[in-house]
């Protein structure tokens, strides 16, 4: 009687451990999240992803890395849970009931609800788990097959990135920021243009310079002698100019005065 109720708690545990395993599975790298969203069996993604809120706090964050949940999906274990994890399940027809267990105080818990559509054919859905330190903030958000869709698309472009693009692409919706391509200068042919047009500008700037002090200079009415006296150089003035008229009168009529004594003699 003892080894067949020991035989069947040998049973049970295997039948619960095999229950477990079939009904959650971790995605740990973008190959696996994207393996599972091309599925068409009605299964769901899970996403626990931090709320707005504790992205906004830095302890908050830092806070919430420590956080672990026990999660349990329509009376299932699905065992402990941390924050930022992706795990895939396979929910029932209709609405689905998600209870998270702060791991380390059992009197904080929550439940959540997110409808499926459990039947073969049908795309694989993700749910939003916003968690947080504050359990009366945990809420389950139900993506859009059209945002599904995006998030499927951007893993299949590129494959870079980790699971940190993974929950970036599930908090944005699938929406991802394209750096844009921007057309470097090439200095070395650009470099000797920019320069031989600055050196025509300089060039140009200097020999007017030089055209500029040399009329200056041209212009000037003293210039220095020996480095101590200076010269007036410039146009003489109108009493100097009478001067040398009377000079030169006085000078032609002494010549004439001279003529006339000689003629005389």
């Amino acid at each position: 009687m003892l080894k067949i109720k020991v035989g069947l708690v040998i049973v049970s545990i295997i039948l619960s451990t095999g229950l477990n395993a079939d009904s959650a599975q971790r995605l740990d790298s973008q190959a696996s999240v994207l393996d599972a969203l091309s599925q068409s069996q009605g299964d769901a993604v899970l996403a626990f992803i931090d709320s707005s809120a504790d992205q906004s706090s830095t302890v908050r964050n830092l806070q919430g890395l420590l956080s672990t949940y026990l999660v349990e999906l329509n009376g299932t274990d699905l065992g402990p849970i941390r924050r930022n994890t992706v795990i895939q399940v396979r929910p029932r027809l209709g609405l689905n009931r998600l209870k998270l267990t702060n791991a380390f105080d059992k009197s904080q818990s929550t439940e959540v609800t997110f409808p499926a559509m459990r039947s073969a054919g049908v795309s694989t859905a993700v749910i939003e788990i916003q968690t947080s330190r504050k359990f009366s903030w945990i809420q389950a958000l139900t993506l859009s097959s059209a945002e599904v869709q995006l998030i499927e698309d951007a893993l299949k472009r590129s494959h870079h990135g980790g699971m940190r693009r993974v929950l970036a692409l599930i908090r944005a919706r699938g929406k991802e920021m394209v750096p844009k391509k921007i057309d470097r200068v090439n200095w070395r042919s650009g470099g000797p243009a920019i320069d031989s047009s600055d050196t025509g500008s300089d060039s140009g700037s200097v020999s007017s310079g030089e055209s500029f002090s040399e009329a200056a200079s041209s212009d000037s009415t003293m210039v220095s002698i020996g480095g101590s006296e200076s010269v007036d150089t410039s146009v003489p003035s109108t009493e100097s100019g009478e001067e040398a008229v009377s000079e030169a009168a006085e000078s032609e009529s002494s010549s004439s005065i001279s003529a006339d004594r000689r003629s005389y003699y």
